[in-house]
């Protein structure tokens, strides 16, 4: 909003996507970032229910709400599939395989590491010991 966010005051009303396109022309502002602006400052929010269920898009749209901040679900009809589908992971063998050799290869590099590690102490050690 390059400045203009924190000069930029809105009175206390209800807005639809025109209000925020005339809003946005007057104050020189997109939209869009001003919509943005709007859902830190609002009271009561009405969008879809995607904003707030599926993480990749809340965490971009809906990280900054008021923690106060009522929201109202628009056409959530397909709530119930909506949150299956946000929170489901699709798993094949190949990606089991993957990870398990991944895990394979973590496990010999923590081996690998305690190895040095204790190695590099009672070297250490040694040498205190040498030292008095």
């Amino acid at each position: 909003m390059d400045g203009h966010d924190k000069e930029f005051k809105f009175p206390a009303a209800i807005y639809n996507l025109d209000d925020l396109r005339d809003l946005g022309a007057k104050a020189k502002m997109c939209p869009y970032f001003l919509a943005r602006h709007f859902l830190t400052h609002s009271n009561i929010i009405v969008y879809s229910y995607s904003y707030i269920i599926d993480p990749k898009i809340a965490n971009l749209v809906s990280a900054e709400l008021q923690s106060d901040c009522v929201v109202v679900f628009d056409e959530c009809h397909n709530i119930d599939n909506a949150c299956i589908e946000a929170m489901s992971l699709n798993i094949n063998s190949k990606s089991l395989e993957m990870a398990s050799q991944a895990l394979k290869r973590l496990e010999d590099l923590v081996k690998a590491e305690k190895q040095s590690g204790s190695q590099r102490l009672k070297a250490e050690y040694t040498r205190l010991v040498q030292g008095l």
